[in-house]
């Protein structure tokens, strides 16, 4: 199941759940909606499900801690469920352009478009991956491995197949958004350009040798630091 939204619009400020999950205390979210998860503790490893559109919800069968300024994202309707003790750090949005994938074992695919960019959040688990080429320039296609806490983007035309390695009732999953559909920083501190144009990114640095995109900064920044833009065609 993929779901999308349109334009990213981010909350102000952050919130925190934190688990196990009961009849009372639930991380739901709600249609067009989405979650920005910055920081992740507590034992969530191998105890965690997540419930897409009311359906059966499929165990994580790993979710890696968060590191080095990493991001998850998980759009609605959808609900995260924790067996153990655990604590997360969230934005909410409304109106966004995130999408998500849900992967078993079987293999699917997901073309992009020519002049496209798919980019993806931090991926929970390890996901096998293969990326096939199409176009005028010749074909081609790569088989790899995507990995928790690694950047990743594929421009289009092409494919990328995925495949979780796991059998049911265990399952992963991605979520990216395509750049070209726009998308707006906390406080309108970036965007990235239409089709065709240019992508635009601000970094954040305290210290001008670790630099790192703020998609999701938090108003109560430090109150010296360094920004960067990036222009990318």
């Amino acid at each position: 199941m993929i779901y999308a939204c349109a334009l990213f619009c981010f909350s102000d400020e952050a919130e925190t759940f934190i688990g196990p999950t009961t009849s009372t205390n639930r991380l739901q979210i709600p249609t067009n909606s989405a979650i920005i998860i910055t920081a992740t503790f507590g034992d969530f490893t191998n105890s965690t499900q997540i419930r897409i559109g009311g359906g059966i919800a499929f165990t994580q069968s790993y979710f890696a801690p968060l590191e080095n300024g990493a991001v998850y994202a998980v759009p609605g309707p959808a609900e995260l469920i924790f067996s153990n003790a655990m604590l997360f750090t969230f934005y909410r949005l409304t109106n966004s352009g995130i999408l998500f994938q849900g992967i078993g074992n079987d293999p699917i695919g997901i073309a992009i478009p020519s002049n496209s960019t798919m980019r993806l959040f931090g991926v929970p688990a390890s996901v096998n991956a293969t990326f096939e080429r199409q176009g005028r320039d010749g074909g081609g296609g790569l088989s790899f491995t995507l990995q928790p806490n690694q950047p990743a983007e594929f421009t289009g035309p092409g494919t990328l197949f995925l495949n979780s390695g796991v059998l049911p009732p265990s399952g992963k999953f991605i979520s990216y958004f395509m750049a070209e559909n726009g998308s707006i920083l906390p406080g309108e501190q970036g965007i990235a350009g239409p089709t065709g144009s240019f992508a635009i990114t601000v970094d954040k640095s305290v210290d001008l040798n670790t630099w790192s995109p703020i998609w999701m900064q938090n108003p109560y920044a430090p109150s010296r630091a360094f920004y960067r833009l990036r222009v990318q065609r």
